[in-house]
């Protein structure tokens, strides 16, 4: 199972086509995912870059639920 969920977080690598008549050789690829992995990488990236303001958020929000809840008492 974890195998499939790495294969589909990171897609399959495609190489790039060499034209035979040309004489310059080109190496390389890149990786062709799909659009919910797509959606899945750039959440993770925005969670890394902003983790501190995410929790800070987390945080504020649940203390103020506890706070109404404390209110309505």
């Amino acid at each position: 199972m974890f195998r499939r969920i790495k294969r589909w977080y990171e897609g399959d690598w495609i190489a790039w086509e060499n034209d035979p008549n040309d004489s310059i050789i080109v190496i390389g690829g890149n990786y062709e995912r799909h659009w919910t992995a797509e959606i899945a990488r750039l959440l993770v990236s925005f969670y890394l870059k902003h983790w501190q303001w995410c929790w800070g958020t987390i945080i504020a929000l649940v203390s103020l639920y506890v706070a109404l809840l404390a209110l309505k008492q």
